[in-house]
């Protein structure tokens, strides 16, 4: 239904509403009133004019570029077998491939950082605290008064022609918004077109579009016995790596520093081991009823060893002052001190030590990039697997072409604690770093099948 409405609001948005009462959501609690739309039901003809103002500030999901580029991937391998006996075989190999063109999202109406910075320092200056801009700014509004920017010290608009006034400002000046198309109407020197209850026009418009890439390369490598003599068991290792600048389309990529998004995929499994096998228990046949109960008798299981998957970093504080929040938003902390993680058994749940990232602090000295934070999106790595499963089988046979199957099957069969990833999101506050999920602990179930 979204991608048969694609960029038609209000089916591909909504309003964006931050800080209202509960009775009264489009009255902030500074006591600003937002548009309100549900006065009624919209229905126009198509082709009729609409006034979409009364949406504002209108944040749109979901919107797909209009030339999508096709998505396609290039695998390669090579390999090498070698049979060391009748049924043993070994294998060894490379796998890798490479994504092009990958679905991921962007804001196509980020907020201006500079303006902000901008702001800020004229504020700090003059002592015009109505100009204070920070995290979350983005869709307010500052009325600059003519004169009011100190000499020499310079403004960034995010609109409008020319793009930089240095001080001291000849004419007063109006900026709906910080981000591109905030007001599209708007000329920030004159007021003409402004929105004159300061809410801007749009929010962020977040696009979904092909521009992703990733890269795998990996060793494969398997022992695999075939079924010979009641046992068959698979050996299988691999060592990879994989990296890309989006794992899904819920990742947001950093719109100024495309760089900055490369890292580890979220699903990047360095090394795993899995040995599954099947066994008849070598049992002597017996007749009648101990036959029954001795005879077909088989154990079968998969044990799995693999190294963590990266951890998913995060900050939900607008320390880039983009406020561009989707799935996430941009900005990362920052990477203070080396990264080394602990037993959470012995450290009150805390896998890793959260004091070695910190938000990016905001100075007359920042700049947009610094702003996002030096942390990759993902760092390595999470909890690793340790595994096993285990089942038992029995066959009994009634008559000659019927049979029960009795299966009992143990997953998880040493009750082993396997964590899932902790938090990565610095705003979670004493989370931050803290394992808060685990896998299944042991299941038991039995089954009980009957072939004619």
């Amino acid at each position: 239904m979204l991608e048969q409405f694609q960029a038609e609001p209000p089916f591909g948005g909504s309003s964006l509403l931050s800080e209202g009462l509960f009775n009264t959501p489009f009255v902030s609690q500074d006591g600003n009133t937002a548009p309100n739309p549900f006065n009624g039901i919209l229905t126009p003809s198509p082709g009729t004019n609409i006034d979409w103002s009364s949406f504002r500030p209108i944040l749109l999901f979901g919107e797909l570029e209009p030339h999508l580029r096709a998505q396609y991937t290039s695998q390669y391998n090579f390999g090498i077998q070698r049979e060391i006996a009748k049924d043993l075989v070994l294998s060894i190999g490379y796998v890798g491939s490479q994504g092009h063109r990958l679905l991921a999202t962007k804001d196509l109406n980020f907020g201006n950082a500079q303006t902000c910075l901008d702001l800020q320092n004229i504020s700090d200056l003059t002592l015009d605290g109505n100009l204070a801009c920070g995290p979350f700014f983005t869709d307010s509004s500052f009325s600059i008064a003519a004169n009011e920017i100190p000499a020499g010290v310079t403004l960034h608009l995010p609109y409008g022609s020319p793009s930089v006034v240095t001080g001291p400002n000849p004419t007063p000046i109006t900026l709906v918004g910080l981000r591109q198309f905030s007001s599209p109407s708007c000329d920030p020197y004159t007021g003409n077109g402004c929105p004159s209850d300061g809410v801007p026009v749009f929010s962020s418009i977040f696009a979904q579009d092909t521009i992703a890439n990733s890269n795998y390369n990996s060793l494969q490598a398997s022992l695999e016995k075939r079924f010979t003599h009641g046992l068959q068991f698979e050996l299988a290792y691999t060592w990879s790596k994989s990296i890309d600048n989006a794992s899904s389309f819920e990742n947001i990529l950093k719109p100024i520093c495309d760089r900055c998004n490369r890292a580890l995929s979220l699903f990047d499994a360095r090394q795993r081991l899995v040995l599954s096998y099947l066994w008849e228990l070598p049992i002597p046949r017996y007749e009648g009823a101990k036959g029954k109960f001795l005879n077909g008798w088989a154990v079968s299981g998969i044990t799995s060893f693999q190294t963590g998957f990266p951890i998913r970093i995060q900050s939900s504080n607008d320390s880039e002052l983009e406020n561009s929040f989707d799935f996430e938003l941009p900005g990362k902390p920052d990477l203070i001190a080396p990264f080394h993680t602990f037993n959470p058994r012995k450290n009150n749940n805390y896998y890793f030590d959260p004091n070695s990232f910190a938000l990016p602090v905001q100075s007359d000295s920042s700049t947009p990039l610094q702003l996002l934070g030096d942390s990759p999106r993902t760092i390595c790595c999470g909890p690793g697997i340790s595994n096993f499963d285990f089942s038992v089988q029995k066959i009994l046979p009634v008559g000659e072409a019927k049979h029960f199957e009795f299966r009992a099957e143990f997953f998880n069969v040493f009750n082993h604690t396997q964590f899932l990833n902790p938090d990565g999101n610095i705003s979670d506050g004493a989370d931050f770093g803290r394992i808060k999920r685990a896998r299944d602990p042991r299941n038991i179930q039995f089954a009980l099948k009957f072939a004619f």
